[in-house]
């Protein structure tokens, strides 16, 4: 009896909770849209900036309006320097390139909406010393093709043939590199695979490359604080605490440091007889380089997955990271470091 009552309150508590449900009148302040500005500096690149206006939260209409009408000032090192231009769809773009060491100031006016302004300080070029590579095997598999299908007496027979033997590979990477003493410094690891694949073509029969990227690798290294694989331009599995891959020199302030992280690589040995298609594939090779962000995109890469990762019902919410004076949005920069090519054998 007595579990019978326990199956009949969760019963009830069930549609107690389904039926409650009610809808709640807004009666707060529908405060007015501010300007939005994202714009990324690095060094020899013209300054390039997006502008719009923000959305209240609870309107049904999702897209963001483009500004059409802004004045943009920049400034560098304290001095007026040009006006920007609007390309298209809300996108400036002005003539200046600036270079390491300069201080960027964009100034944002828009008529009947307040003046906004952000400033960022483009970083010296990371001072990368060597990189080694060692290669784990990790085991052997096959790859089957399935559902080949021959005919025998009027009856289908089903057959499933291995077309390659796949050999697994962990590439541990080693980024020796120089961080500066004299200044709180913040980086970004970037690792591109690149595969070569090649065709013939149809029409002239010279042979295409066609190169496909991933940017998909492990970063488990201590200053990551995370322990999972992450992709650093991936915008929909924010599940690891460090999507984009960036760190502080906050456990190595003016040392040489050895950064390790590897990516997983299959090797596939295909029958000799099998048809692969219209592409072979060819060689495999990995770019890595550092950047060198400012302190503003730094904590904007940190505060964005967190936000986004925000929708869980138990989870706080958590505001990305803005230093747009008078308005939101997020003036970076980075500097990259010269791209170290690995070819994987």
């Amino acid at each position: 009896m007595k579990s019978i009552k326990i199956y009949l309150s969760i019963l009830l508590g069930i549609f107690f909770l389904a039926s409650c449900e009610k809808e709640i009148e807004f009666k707060g302040e529908i405060t007015d849209p501010l300007i939005v500005v994202n714009c990324f500096i690095t060094p020899d690149s013209v300054l390039t900036a997006h502008v719009s206006e923000s959305r209240f939260f609870l309107l049904d209409n999702v897209t963001f309006r483009n500004v059409k009408n802004a004045d943009i000032s920049v400034w560098v090192n304290g001095t007026f320097k040009e006006k920007m231009s609007l390309v298209e769809n809300g996108i400036y773009k002005g003539t200046y390139a600036p270079v390491i060491g300069d201080s960027i100031k964009l100034m944002v006016k828009v008529p009947t909406m307040k003046d906004v302004s952000c400033e960022d300080l483009i970083a010296a070029k990371p001072e990368i010393i060597s990189i080694d590579t060692t290669d784990l095997w990790t085991g052997q598999t096959y790859d089957i093709q399935y559902g080949s299908q021959t005919t025998n007496g009027g009856q289908t027979i089903y057959t499933n043939d291995t077309i390659a033997v796949v050999t697994g590979h962990q590439i541990n990477y080693t980024l020796k590199f120089k961080d500066n003493v004299n200044e709180k410094n913040f980086y970004r690891l970037v690792v591109v695979t690149k595969e070569h694949y090649y065709k013939i073509d149809s029409t002239t029969s010279d042979t295409i490359t066609v190169i496909r990227e991933n940017y998909y690798f492990n970063f488990t290294d201590v200053v990551s604080g995370n322990n999972a694989n992450n992709d650093p331009l991936s915008m929909g599995d924010f599940s690891a605490n460090n999507a984009y891959n960036v760190f502080s020199d906050e456990l190595f302030n003016g040392k040489t440091y050895s950064l390790t992280f590897s990516t997983n690589e299959d090797v596939y040995q295909y029958k000799s007889d099998y048809k692969y298609g219209v592409e072979m594939p060819g060689k495999k090779e990995v770019d890595v380089y550092l950047q060198s962000i400012s302190k503003s995109y730094y904590f904007y890469l940190k505060s964005r997955p967190a936000a986004l990762n925000g929708n869980d019902f138990f989870s706080e919410p958590v505001q990305i990271h803005n230093n747009i004076e008078g308005g939101i949005g997020i003036l970076g920069s980075y500097t990259p470091s010269n791209v170290m090519t690995i070819e994987l054998k």
